[in-house]
């Protein structure tokens, strides 16, 4: 399976060259601001996608404001639906025989959408990763893990430490795919795992010059 993987794309790549494959992901933060009419936009450029592939899975992120929003919730994710994208908002999907698992959640980060909270010990952090299936090929979250893709400008890590120590229980993983921090895109493999940070939009400006990350994992 041919898997091209975007994020933070924030409303700012309707023109990004999309490759051929398989499999699109979007790992979250369609928008800036996370309003219905900015959900609605995006998912009308996804949707303007869906031929091309066999399926488009896509989380949140933290920008993505209407998502945790009543009623917003429920018209964004319907735009999303209706358009033949898979949303996964700690959910799980099969496409050919390929475990994902999705969720938006990450660390605190200011006042943004999906954050964990400041000081609970870990405690909701370690419940949501908890339901991630043991068999999961490819994982899409948000944010990064712990130490993988995950530095900020100034070199300090951002990275969620209890979903690393998930994925090292990940005995089937063979891909993560996250955005969030746009100064950390790149990929990297360690052991059987690609980790994929494949934020579309530059840090300074957030423009829409990193191109998507393209890569193949074995179907069942």
């Amino acid at each position: 399976m041919r898997i091209v993987a975007i994020s933070d794309t924030h409303n700012r790549a309707e023109r990004l060259a999309i490759p051929e494959g398989d499999l699109l992901v979007h790992a979250g933060d369609f928008t800036m601001r996370g309003s219905v009419a900015e959900l609605e936009r995006a998912a009308r450029w996804l949707g303007s996608l869906r031929d091309r592939f066999r399926a488009i899975v896509a989380v949140p992120g933290n920008h993505d404001f209407g998502f945790q929003r009543a009623p917003d919730a429920v018209r964004a994710r319907r735009a999303f639906e209706e358009r033949g994208i898979s949303l996964l908002i700690d959910d799980a999907c099969t496409v050919d025989g390929v475990r994902f698992f999705g969720s938006p959640w990450q660390p605190w980060f200011y006042d943004w959408a999906f954050n964990f909270p400041r000081a609970d010990g870990g405690d909701a952090a370690q419940r949501t990763w908890a339901k991630v299936p043991g068999d999961t090929n490819v994982l899409v979250t948000h944010g990064p893990p712990r130490g993988i893709l995950d530095e900020v400008f100034g070199g300090r890590g951002a990275g969620c430490p209890h979903l690393r120590a998930r994925i090292d229980d990940l005995r089937d993983l063979r891909a993560h795919v996250f955005g969030h921090i746009h100064e950390a895109y790149g990929s990297k493999r360690r052991g059987e795992v690609l980790f994929v940070n494949a934020a579309t939009c530059d840090r300074e400006r957030y423009a829409p010059i990193q191109p998507p990350i393209v890569f193949e994992i074995a179907a069942s």
